[in-house]
């Protein structure tokens, strides 16, 4: 394949002791070029960034790849010659890989870029050594029948590594499997049953669906331990028998929605509404009713509401449902008088002293970090081969939208023209908008108030 060859003298694993010449960074280009086969057309090699930032022989590489409009292998070092950490490395991955190009480091031992920027632009202290070592105990480990990391519900590590029964924990997980087997309930009416009875997570929290549906799925109660792949039967007590533990995954089959796959459309005010009594978010849910008409024709209808996340996954706190279109209404409503009380708060407390302020800056500091956290775990999801590239960027997509929506929140906005023409706009345009310029909704049963 015909390869370019790019590198940077102050990448962060070239600072080493001298670090290398230009000579020998196109040396190594070559001899990489020899001994895989690929045909060495150019190398591009830059010093420094210019005064903008930018590293001008990287642009000359790009428009290289662009007006040729042919593929390319474009090899590097390391990770580190793409960028100073792992957001910059992805970007100049991802755009160089939707020119056609494929991008591949230097290192025989890990030449996958988003790998490769793992071990050399990761947490402090990684190194690849280190973590081989330890993949390779986990699995010693594992071979054992050894416990690794937190132990399920029911269950602690012994002194010799090995699982062993909580006495106190063990006759929840049977009275689950009692309830979903014998009894015939459902997991929301299990979670609500344990809730109600005041018997809690290891954590002292409350239940929810997803817990339950764990516990039930998962073999360790028949005391077969599953980690890295590697299935072992008997390797500790079970808490459940294995007849009790068929019966409920026949369960779990019988109650699996089949035929049409649901894909309801998305809900403006997800993730900004929240319940003013328990502070968990109001979710959206869709519900649909087909019933027979007295001409023997059949009806179909579809109702989409807002409701406690809580009381929907917890079985605690109350519905609090909204109509869709009654809150979203209600939010609407408020938004003019909201940015403009806010605008005069900024001119009284032009010391930086207003609370509310420095509240809603919290929420929007909070808002990016979040979409950091989730760029950062697409990225070595990626890079593990769990997900495709176009979930990583989207992921980025989603992180420039947060971070552009914080800047804009503090910027004057024609609202009478947006919401003149709310009917016009797209769902991605109201979101934003929303995003933008509604920090929290806090719903009650008969109100809602809107942080802006």
């Amino acid at each position: 394949m015909r390869a370019l060859g790019y590198y940077r003298t102050d990448a962060p694993t070239v600072g080493e002791e001298n670090g290398k010449s230009q000579q020998e960074f196109e040396s190594e280009f070559q001899d990489y070029c020899y001994v895989n086969l690929h045909q060495p057309v150019e190398i591009f090699g830059d010093l420094s960034p210019a005064d903008d930032g930018k590293y001008p022989e990287y642009e000359r590489l790009v428009g290289y790849i662009r007006d040729s409009g042919s593929e390319f292998l474009v090899t590097v070092p390391d990770a580190t010659h793409l960028g100073g950490d792992l957001e910059a490395v992805a970007r100049a991955f991802l755009s160089l890989e939707n020119m056609g190009s494929k991008v591949s480091c230097q290192d025989d031992d890990m030449p996958d870029p988003l790998q490769n920027a793992l071990v050399t632009l990761g947490a402090p202290g990684a190194s690849r050594e280190r973590s081989e070592k330890i993949r390779m105990s986990m699995q010693n480990r594992a071979l054992r029948g050894k416990g690794l990391g937190r132990p399920p519900y029911g269950y602690r590590n012994g002194e010799d590594g090995t699982l062993e029964i909580v006495k106190d924990e063990s006759p929840v997980v049977e009275l689950i499997f009692r309830l979903y087997t014998r009894d015939r309930m459902g997991m929301r009416l299990i979670v609500q049953h344990l809730n109600e009875r005041g018997i809690t997570t290891r954590r002292g929290g409350n239940w929810n669906v997803v817990s339950i549906r764990d516990i039930l799925k998962n073999t360790v109660y028949i005391g077969t331990y599953t980690r890295f792949g590697l299935r072992l039967p008997g390797s500790h007590e079970a808490i459940i028998p294995r007849d009790v533990f068929r019966e409920a995954q026949d369960i779990v089959r019988e109650r699996r929605p089949l035929g049409r796959v649901s894909r309801p459309e998305p809900y403006l005010l997800s993730g900004i509404a929240f319940c003013e009594s328990c502070g968990n978010k109001m979710m959206g849910v869709t519900r649909r009713q087909l019933w027979r008409n007295k001409d023997g024709n059949r009806s179909r209808a579809t109702y989409r509401y807002y409701q406690c996340q809580s009381r929907n996954n917890q079985s605690v706190c109350g519905y609090h449902t909204w109509r869709e279109a009654d809150l979203e209404g209600a939010v609407l409503a408020q938004i003019p008088l909201a940015i403009e009380m806010r605008a005069l708060r900024k001119l009284a407390y032009r010391n930086g002293g207003d609370k509310s302020e420095q509240a809603l800056k919290k929420i929007w500091e909070e808002r990016v970090r979040n979409a950091e956290r989730r760029f950062s775990q697409t990225l070595r999801k990626t890079a593990s081969g769990a997900l495709k590239t176009d979930q990583l960027e989207r992921a980025l997509a989603e992180l420039d939208k947060a971070r552009t929506l914080a800047e804009k929140s503090d910027q004057p906005v024609d609202v009478s023209d947006m919401l003149e023409k709310w009917g016009e706009r797209d769902f991605d345009e109201k979101r934003d908008f929303l995003l933008t310029h509604v920090a929290r909704v806090e719903v009650s049963d008969h109100m809602a108030r809107i942080v802006a």
